[in-house]
């Protein structure tokens, strides 16, 4: 399994990269978008959700972030 994504982002970093995947919507390369997208920090209710549904390793090899969930669970989050 390979590591997970706890990058961390700052605002202006986040808004960069939210305007890159827009630009990549607008060129109609969605799968692209959506890879930058899963880069940034989610909610960690919401990821909380997504693991129940998805499971961790999934979430994992998408490449999603989990800082948010690790900063409001703990570490423990990751293998529980």
């Amino acid at each position: 399994m390979q590591e997970p994504n706890l990058k961390y982002f700052s605002k202006e970093e986040e808004d960069v990269v939210t305007q890159q995947a827009m630009a990549l919507i607008e060129q109609g390369k969605d799968d692209e978008a959506d890879s930058l997208l899963y880069s940034l920090p989610m909610p960690a209710e919401y990821l909380q959700t997504l693991k129940e549904h998805m499971g961790l390793e999934a979430l994992i090899n998408e490449g999603v972030n989990l800082s948010r969930a690790v900063e409001k669970y703990g570490q423990n989050w990751l293998s529980s």
